[in-house]
């Protein structure tokens, strides 16, 4: 068994959304300082690095992030490329079958440095998020900060993945993963009320 570990690096090197808060951890207590423990404060967007996002965070009406079900974001997942695309269309998925593996995830590596937020993306074809849940995919995943193009004020792949109740889940770290079949385990925090969460996102892949 090898675990690949797709969890971007969180520290304040990380290039937040634009105007959104920037990830900042500091100790509030020292051992060096008299301190019976170390203890840290962290500060950060629900949206840091690698996260979920949950239907509330578009929809008023959608289930916030402690509600959602830990089964979707555990279990078989695929992985595939699109390289040099500013539109991903369905070939891209050729070979799908969302009853083997209803979680996909896809490496672009439009922007692989995260220190510098991108001023463009690469986004989906308007009829494919219908048309993986129609496969059974019920989680996608991205090497993107979103899956709408980054000046988007109505997020329309995000509400047509809504509807094909299909999870979101982005900022995947998916630089040394070929494309194949895995085991993915990437759980959101129990954050109650919250629209999403960051999560340590892993594959598992047989030797």
């Amino acid at each position: 068994m090898k675990i690949i570990d797709i969890t971007h690096p969180v520290s304040s090197a990380l290039a937040p959304w634009p105007g959104d808060t920037r990830f900042d951890f500091r100790l509030v207590a020292r051992l060096q300082e008299g301190a019976s423990c170390n203890v840290g404060r962290v500060t950060c967007s629900i949206h840091t690095g690698t996260h979920v996002d949950a239907p509330y965070h578009f929809e008023d009406a959608g289930p916030t992030v402690d509600a959602l079900a830990l089964e979707t974001f555990i279990g078989p997942a695929r992985v595939f490329v699109a390289h040099g695309r500013d539109i991903i269309g369905r070939d891209v998925f050729a070979g799908l079958d969302g009853r083997v593996t209803p979680r996909v995830l896809l490496r672009t590596n439009a922007c692989d440095n995260k220190s510098v937020f991108p001023e463009r993306i690469p986004t989906f074809a308007a009829d494919v998020p219908a048309w993986l849940g129609a496969q059974g995919v019920r989680l996608i995943g991205l090497d993107l900060p979103s899956v709408d193009q980054t000046d988007s004020k109505t997020l329309p792949l995000h509400h047509a993945l809504g509807e094909a109740k299909i999870m979101i889940l982005e900022n995947l770290d998916l630089r040394e993963v070929q494309p194949g079949i895995y085991e993915l385990i990437a759980l959101p925090l129990r954050l109650v009320g919250a629209d999403g969460s960051p999560v340590r996102a892993v594959l598992v892949a047989s030797e």
